[in-house]
């Protein structure tokens, strides 16, 4: 019998060890899940599929981001489908049965504009890493709290406005992880972490100034934080568009490998 439980109003210690569980038993698919319920609770809601002790499906609806909501929907979930909010704009992940998915894009384009492309999920784990290194005049080191001024002006070229504080709290949070390339002491290429775990850490947030692009400086700084997730024991993931050959081909000759596809809805009403 399928039981479609709200995590926000029946979380417990069972709940909560059951999701755990799941997590341990298979990081790619429930970090976000486990970690957002762990760590912001109060952006999060959860909604599970359950049959007997197995989650079989979840949709995970993430409002901690300024500009929109992020929404995951994966495995058998249709139920779960009428709990997606069409906010002014949503950002879903979706890898679940044709017929949801059909189902979603529907709904979606009767409401409002819809964008549709495709996301690699891509691993990396200490057996296939393989560094870059870069050599010449550029400089790679762990970003700290010295470089505010120049970590909010690489973000504001890269098109994302952050105050200070939120600033301060991604360089001194132990959840973010940046590492960026120096050029005569100017930050001109940065990679991070925007997810934490002892199995598995989720790298992206990757720029490089343009003037300083197809030099390897993306390679270099995911191969300093990917490198820090190994050594730490974790598992390395990230997300790259199906489409973005130069990315793929990249982060392959880090050591990643693509162990899913997932469809990635941009949702604006």
């Amino acid at each position: 019998m399928n039981l479609m439980i709200r995590v926000t109003d029946k979380l417990d210690m069972d709940l909560l060890a059951l999701i755990r569980r799941h997590y341990l038993n298979d990081p790619i698919t429930f970090a976000y899940v486990f970690y957002d319920i762990m760590y912001y609770p109060e952006f999060t809601e959860v909604y599970l599929n359950v049959v007997g002790n197995d989650i079989i499906g979840f949709t995970l609806i993430y409002r901690g981001f300024r500009n929109y909501t992020a929404t995951h929907v994966f495995g058998n979930i249709e139920e779960g489908v009428d709990y997606i909010p069409w906010d002014s704009q949503l950002i879903l992940h979706i890898n679940t049965e044709p017929r949801i998915v059909e189902r979603i894009i529907r709904i979606a384009s009767r409401k409002g504009q819809v964008e549709i492309r495709r996301s690699l999920t891509m691993v990396c784990d200490k057996s296939s890493f393989k560094a870059f290194n870069l050599g010449g005049d550029y400089v790679i080191r762990r970003l700290t709290i010295n470089d505010l001024d120049q970590f909010i002006e690489i973000k504001s070229l890269q098109g994302v406005k952050i105050s200070k504080a939120e600033a301060i709290a991604r360089l001194l949070s132990p959840h973010w992880h940046y590492y960026g390339a120096f050029l005569n002491n100017e930050l001109v290429s940065m990679a991070g972490t925007y997810l934490k775990l002892p199995e598995i850490w989720v790298v992206g947030d990757v720029f490089t100034l343009p003037q300083h692009r197809n030099r390897g400086l993306a390679k270099a700084v995911t191969t300093a934080v990917t490198n820090d997730s190994v050594l730490s024991g974790a598992m390395a993931m990230l997300h790259v568009f199906e489409d973005n050959s130069p990315a793929i081909k990249a982060y392959k000759r880090l050591g990643y490998r693509v162990i899913q596809t997932l469809l990635w809805i941009n949702y604006k009403s």
